[in-house]
């Protein structure tokens, strides 16, 4: 077993590439960091083999979806279809062991008297930690996954060589069609963060959050390299800022929805009824961190989406 392999992504690029021969370069490099991760994810012995392998799928996805047109259109739904299983299925076993890992963390949101009170929550979760790492086993030694994983190679190397007829973003340079994707998903965050409110449905800021990763995602596998370190670095950073909170926001929503989950297997086992009690003190406080993130929102975004950045923005990728 290698050591952990990082999603991040250090093929040459040119601004006058090819458009599919630098996704295919790109897409090879993050086919390795999945395959290099498997078995270190298995073992499960340090937690960052299958983040960094989430990462490697989240960008594959990315990349098949901003840059689809550099892919023959008949084939690309089935692989966009298959990377999306292979992300669900190795999601439950990452957020299993986050919550395990950082249990600490989540019962230091309560009062110390209560602490020992989360005890038989910790139970349930390690057990159904250990059922979803028996189930991520079987996802990543499944013949789907291999036959993915074999066929996605094989299109990646074969792929500049494919007739362009139903690839019209092909043989575009890659610095012309990623500063297109780039100005448009920048363009599409700015509208939908204008309307977000502390009212907001907790689906929008979500649906904000995975634009934003989808933004940095081409930053920083294209534009790094492609585009004036000067614009991408701040924008990258402003980036950053937002995810953290958005993603802060996502966390708590998700946790509530998992503590509220687990009270019928806790509620029956020694100490349940005390373990029961912390936890609706526990959805209490992550409830009110949630609507903290809500009314923070307004700085990093604004930061994001200053007339300054729009038009870098504009001026560099437009």
């Amino acid at each position: 077993m290698t050591g952990v392999q990082k999603a991040k992504v250090d093929v040459a690029l040119g601004p006058d590439q090819r458009a599919d021969a630098a996704a295919a370069a790109v897409l090879r490099r993050l086919l390795t960091v999945v395959a290099e991760n498997v078995d270190g994810a298995i073992a499960g012995e340090d937690l960052e083999y299958l983040h960094q392998l989430r990462i490697a799928v989240r960008r594959s996805r990315t990349v098949q979806r901003q840059l689809r047109h550099v892919f023959p259109a008949l084939e690309l739904p089935g692989f966009r279809s298959d990377f999306r299983w292979l992300q669900r299925a190795t999601g439950e076993p990452r957020d299993l062991d986050v919550y395990v890992g950082q249990f600490g963390s989540l019962a230091k949101l309560l009062p110390e008297a209560l602490h020992d009170d989360l005890g038989p929550m910790r139970t349930v979760l390690v057990e159904h930690q250990q059922a979803a790492r028996a189930g991520l086993e079987r996802t990543l030694r499944s013949r789907r996954n291999a036959e993915l994983m074999d066929d996605w190679e094989r299109l990646l190397e074969s792929l500049v060589e494919l007739p362009l007829e139903d690839r019209p973003d092909a043989a575009r340079t890659i610095s012309d069609l990623c500063g297109e994707r780039i100005a448009r998903v920048y363009r599409t965050i700015v509208a939908v963060g204008e309307k977000v409110s502390d009212a907001s449905a907790a689906e929008e800021f979500h649906a904000l959050r995975k634009k934003c990763k989808e933004l940095r995602y081409l930053l920083e596998l294209f534009g790094v390299q492609l585009f004036d370190e000067a614009v991408v670095g701040p924008l990258i950073d402003s980036l950053k800022d937002l995810q953290e909170l958005l993603g802060r926001h996502q966390d708590r929503e998700v946790q509530i929805a998992m503590v509220r989950s687990l009270t019928d297997e806790v509620a029956p086992r020694p100490g349940g009824g005390p373990a029961c009690l912390a936890m609706g003190t526990l959805v209490a406080r992550l409830r009110d961190d949630e609507l903290a993130a809500r009314r923070e929102f307004a700085e990093p975004f604004a930061s994001l989406a200053s007339p300054d950045r729009r038009d870098a923005v504009q001026e560099t990728f437009g």
